[in-house]
């Protein structure tokens, strides 16, 4: 943080968090905080939705002066730093606070912007990402990614182990080089099924020189993310494979959610599940050392209905299309105990998807092109049904975490 101002902070005390315009393009800005008597701290506070954040610090907290990322801090008068308090107390206001350690921060604008804002935070609480959690502390990649320096190569991976395929579909062909850098560190060899929406030659050339042996596919845009496994499922494009990790790049950006927070979520799907070499190791070796296990996936994204805490799991607008495919499949839908891993990203033994595959939904034209639809497509419905598959199939399903 080279040539900003620092700011003295009194407790109790109202402050504007003025970002500028690249701090706003990226979603997030940081903020240092000196302290006396003490080293200084910093956070990592998402930015979006046209709001404005407001920064307390807490009594008792120490906190003595900030200094903001390509932002500025404007102290606001005591009849303003009231009535937000009152309001953040008192009103739905209060969900959408973040605590920094010592430091409140929460939004500021007009109500549609907040409720869209509190949505968001809400959100990623329940994918156990909240952003002042020690978790996302623990993991500033979360916010700021992951450095693009290539570490290892396909030249010095493992040769021997299980028989490992990668399937990743790429819509946003610039999240390349985010998953390069992961996938570089894997010493276990794999191979690559890479699939398009548009052909492109170029990026085509750099996957194959990352990773010799990449099949690359142009699939039309229809089923988002999970057509195109199914369709590479369906043509028996993993049958030689034992365990195959299915991913791609979430973006999350349709209807009224912020930027910043899709890529929290991606990066959170992907620290669970291929981001370190250990932890993808130990994926594999959980299949290896059990043959009945069928499919492991992020136990922070696994949303789940059982007969002790009821809720719509499948949710209304999927309900219909889930219940038909799965009752097709041979096992219907009953009762409360049902669950499934949001976002669509997990590792699976192929055989445990064989009551899917046998649907031959991909090939035969179920799904639809694609239309912005945040839910009630086929995909959606399909997404909710891996995991049942797998257990249809007489297989088990289990969630992981980096946390582990």
């Amino acid at each position: 943080m080279a040539d900003v101002t620092e700011y003295p902070l009194a407790p109790n005390r109202l402050y504007r968090l003025r970002a500028g315009e690249s701090a706003r393009a990226r979603g997030h800005v940081r903020v240092v905080l000196d302290c006396r008597g003490g080293a200084a701290r910093e956070f990592l506070t998402p930015l979006g939705g046209g709001v404005n954040l407001l920064l307390c610090p807490l009594g008792g907290s120490a906190i003595t002066s900030a200094r903001a990322d390509e932002a500025t801090i404007e102290p606001l008068g005591w009849r303003a730093t009231a009535l937000a308090l009152v309001r953040r107390r008192f009103t739905s206001l209060r969900r959408s606070v973040l605590n920094f350690d010592g430091v409140e921060v929460f939004p500021e604008g007009s109500k549609t912007k907040m409720r869209r804002f509190r949505k968001q935070l809400e959100a990623a609480r329940r994918g156990g990402v909240a952003f002042d959690s020690p978790f996302v502390a623990a993991h500033p990649e979360l916010i700021v990614g992951w450095s693009t320096e290539a570490s290892g190569g396909a030249e010095t991976r493992d040769r021997a182990g299980a028989r490992i395929a990668v399937a990743l579909h790429l819509y946003y062909v610039d999240l390349w080089s985010e998953i390069e850098t992961l996938l570089r560190r894997w010493r276990a060899p794999f191979t690559l099924f890479l699939t398009l929406t548009a052909d492109n030659p170029a990026l085509a050339a750099r996957v194959r020189s990352a990773f010799p042996g990449t099949v690359v596919r142009v699939i039309d845009n229809r089923g988002r993310d999970v057509r195109p496994f199914l369709l590479l499922l369906e043509e028996g494009a993993f049958d030689s494979f034992d365990v195959v990790c299915k991913i791609h790049g979430k973006r999350s950006l349709g209807g009224d959610r912020l930027p910043i927070f899709g890529e929290v979520m991606r990066r959170a799907a992907f620290l669970d599940l291929i981001a370190e070499d250990r932890q993808a190791q130990a994926i594999i070796s959980r299949f290896a050392d059990d043959e009945r296990l069928g499919l492991v996936g992020p136990r922070r994204f696994l949303s789940a209905s059982r007969a002790d805490a009821p809720r719509d799991a499948l949710g209304p607008p999927n309900r219909q299309n889930a219940e038909g495919l799965a009752t097709r499949m041979g096992a219907p839908i009953r009762g409360d105990d049902f669950d499934f891993f949001e976002g669509t990203m997990f590792w699976v033994r192929p055989q445990a998807l064989a009551p899917l595959r046998r649907l031959g939904l991909a090939a035969g034209g179920a799904f639809a092109p694609e239309a912005g639809r945040g839910d009630g497509a086929l995909e959606h419905a399909v997404e909710r049904l891996f995991n049942h598959a797998a257990r249809a199939a007489g297989y088990r399903v289990e969630a992981v975490s980096v946390d582990d």
